[in-house]
């Protein structure tokens, strides 16, 4: 776990291509991510998936990937199964 925090910028720079899962994210009053403490990160959503089940509830997360997302990806859609 990272003690601290960093911008959305910080963060691409510093895991590029990866899935980011970030603990207190930093918001605009539209949602998207100013910044926050990266608690894991990886090229594996499965794995990321594995963490967020793991999290203590309730919390407060963002999921962001920090790379180019494929064309069909214009909408992300968490799993429902992270909540259960």
């Amino acid at each position: 776990m990272n003690d601290q925090y960093l911008t959305m910028t910080e963060i691409e720079a510093k895991f590029p291509n990866q899935w980011v899962l970030i603990d207190k994210p930093k918001t605009t009053k539209y949602q998207e991510v100013l910044g926050g403490y990266v608690i894991y990160h990886g090229s594996d959503k499965l794995a990321l998936n594995d963490v967020v089940k793991q999290l203590p509830t309730p919390f407060e997360i963002a999921v962001e990937y920090t790379g180019p997302l494929v064309e069909d990806d214009e909408v992300l859609l968490l799993n429902v199964d992270w909540f259960e």
